[in-house]
């Protein structure tokens, strides 16, 4: 990533430092405790964090760190949502290992067209040798398959599944939130290469278009806690871009030195 944007990166992480966290952090850390051992000390989890490292691209700001935020806070929804519904806490724990490894899956066809159902289809291939059944399976695959923004969830047969779909989207569209601003976006401008003018051109169109998932949460938790993260991401980019418009100049400056000092390719064909 270019410095501009490493340094813009770190701008909105210091805006959103002044933030408190989102109440679902504070409100359920026993559950992310429980979900923190088993992301980093399951064994299948393990396998499969390293099996996916090659296909997450932070190009697109959706490698290893995003995917394992949604993991995280994903097998926590499961955990409270699943309390009353699948009471056995070690059956319970295996729905947050499924909803782990479609968290980690969910992505790896993120440079494609329809990369959630090619995601799907990938993360069917690469299962093929894990000692999950084919329902388990089926959850993780039709999780993957329908976490789209706006999409719709799939009726599940059994409640673990439509567990592990609904949690794996609820998790995903949290980094709409204050993710968004201070990792996600900055590598996607910096991927195409954007000048500063046009970061600044659709910032307000990103930040009010991210309004509209508030209303897709599909858990009880998601729904409850979901738009405060939004709200909060809501904040942080109109302060980020707040900071973009009063320092326009001095980044497009920053920006054209960063030019002359790497010419590109095509500069030096010209001279050529």
């Amino acid at each position: 990533m270019e410095a501009i944007y490493l340094r813009l990166m770190s701008e909105c992480r210091r805006i959103a430092a002044r933030h408190e966290a989102p109440e679902f952090y504070r409100l359920f850390q026993p559950a992310l405790a429980t979900s923190r051992r088993l992301f980093f000390h399951h064994p299948l989890v393990n396998h499969c964090r390293e099996l996916v490292r090659p296909y997450l691209l932070d190009d697109f700001g959706h490698g290893l760190h995003h995917a394992s935020k949604v993991s995280l806070d994903a097998g926590a929804i499961v955990l409270v949502e699943g309390e009353k519904s699948v009471p056995v806490v070690g059956e319970l724990e295996r729905v947050v290992v499924l909803v782990q490894l479609a968290g980690l899956l969910h992505d790896i066809k993120r440079a494609e067209d329809d990369h959630a159902a090619a995601g799907a289809e990938a993360a069917r291939r690469l299962l093929r040798d894990f000692p999950l059944t084919a329902t388990e399976v089926a959850a993780i695959s039709d999780a993957i398959a329908s976490h789209e923004a706006f999409s719709d969830a799939p009726l599940c047969d059994t409640v673990t599944a439509q567990l592990v779909v609904n949690a794996l989207y609820d998790a995903d569209k949290f980094r709409w939130g204050p993710d968004n601003f201070t990792h996600t976006v900055w590598f996607m401008v910096s991927y195409r290469k954007l000048a500063i003018d046009e970061v600044i051109g659709k910032f307000p169109w990103g930040v009010s278009g991210i309004q509209r998932i508030k209303e897709t949460f599909r858990t009880t938790l998601g729904r409850q806690y979901g738009p405060e993260f939004i709200d909060l991401g809501v904040q942080i980019g109109k302060e980020i871009f707040q900071y973009l418009q009063r320092h326009v100049n001095d980044l497009k400056g920053e920006a054209e030195g960063l030019r002359v000092a790497f010419p590109s390719p095509e500069m030096g064909r010209e001279e050529e």
